[in-house]
């Protein structure tokens, strides 16, 4: 999918996060100085402090007054004393976003509560070398893999050879066609909760009184998640007779600029749902560069509750992705495949409404925004 180029604090926190992953640093470990972290990732010590910070927000490691910081253990028992009732291997593909490192946390901590053992590599691609670690890691004693996350676009060729040539099952984080026995999700229940989510979105607007309700995303067509939402969106808009206004971007910051030149047309009365946080604070960043207020002028959601949604400005409403379900059904999936059953989830993951203050809320509906919300969840709002 398309992505802006992460900040330099934000590559500092995900080459971290491969460190740790890789095994290079495990529960309980001290990490280094942040001078001699500074020193080993070529940047400078500031930059080193504001990806830590990100990675205590994220909760995977923790400071400790006049001892240092280290990797974080889940419980008080000693990680080395602990025994798994089995190993499970992650094939993680590098350059993780904000959503993969989140997902890699929840499936950490899901695993630490069954005394799941968790073997991860992180690999480039899923080519030559991603079958090579995954050799190793059932070698190691994996009775399952698991590929968390397949950014757009992986190629599908890569996968299915992959699995062919492997001797143990492997959870896929999607459906493939003829492995899709192999998605942690039953393919009949996949994608609901993003219609869901995307209907509850659009809803919460119409409650507050917009006339103009846009989607905002990347422009591509190999993302089966932005399909099912922009058809969904172009849905709702038809259900309420007004226009589909979807605005669709590359990696390059002139083209968001212009779809907030577009925005800025009427200002004061139009709402974005945005296709993830990052899509949402770069069109907040835009919006800025013009003048236009978040969100007085230009309202805007974004999706998935990653951490810088929280300190952004003004704070990000979104729209919380369902981690904890995921993690516990690839878990589960695996778990099944390695004993030669199948446990794919049935649907189920819960979208929860983040209000915050980008979404004009409090705003528009004061004492009246606990009402609307009431009935979105309650479903008795059209």
């Amino acid at each position: 999918m398309a992505k802006h180029k992460p900040y330099i604090y934000e590559q500092v926190r995900g080459m971290l996060v491969e460190m740790i992953a890789s095994g290079g640093f495990k529960p309980g470990d001290r990490l280094p100085s942040e001078r001699e972290l500074a020193k080993r990732l070529g940047c400078n010590y500031h930059t080193v402090r504001r990806g830590l910070a990100l990675l205590e927000q994220d909760r995977q490691i923790e400071r400790r007054v006049g001892a240092g910081t280290f990797v974080r253990r889940l419980d008080d028992r000693d990680y080395s004393q602990r025994v798994a009732s089995s190993v499970l291997g992650m094939i993680c593909l590098s350059r993780m976003d904000n959503f993969a490192m989140q997902l890699l946390h929840h499936l950490h901590e899901e695993a630490e509560r069954r005394e799941v053992g968790l073997s991860i590599r992180t690999v480039s691609d899923l080519g030559v070398s991603a079958v090579a670690k995954a050799d190793q890691m059932i070698k190691d004693g994996c009775s399952a893999l698991i590929i968390p996350w397949m950014p757009y676009p992986t190629s599908v060729t890569e996968v299915v050879d992959l699995i062919r040539r492997l001797e143990r099952p492997v959870v896929l984080s999607r459906p493939i066609g003829g492995l899709e026995h192999l998605c942690y999700e039953d393919p009949a229940f996949f994608g609901q909760s993003d219609a869901s989510a995307v209907e509850m979105a659009y809803r919460y607007f119409v409650a507050l009184g917009f006339g103009h309700i846009a989607m905002f995303g990347p422009d591509t067509m190999q993302n089966e998640v932005l399909s099912q939402r922009v058809l969904t969106f172009t849905r709702m808009a038809s259900q309420h007779d007004r226009p589909s206004l979807v605005h669709l971007v590359g990696q390059r910051a002139d083209g968001v600029d212009a779809v907030a030149g577009r925005l800025a047309s009427t200002a004061g009365d139009v709402a974005v749902i945005c296709y993830d946080d990052d899509h949402a604070l770069r069109l907040m960043t835009a919006a800025h560069k013009l003048g236009l207020r978040i969100p007085q002028d230009v309202a805007v959601l974004g999706f998935n509750n990653i951490p810088l949604s929280r300190s952004s400005d003004p704070p990000l409403s979104t729209i919380q992705f369902d981690y904890d379900y995921v993690a516990s059904a690839m878990l589960n999936h695996a778990q099944a495949l390695a004993s030669d059953g199948s446990r794919q989830a049935r649907g189920g993951a819960a979208s929860t409404l983040v209000v915050r203050e980008s979404c004009g809320g409090r705003v528009r509906a004061g004492d009246g925004l606990e009402a609307i919300l009431k009935d979105i969840r309650t479903g008795a709002m059209p």
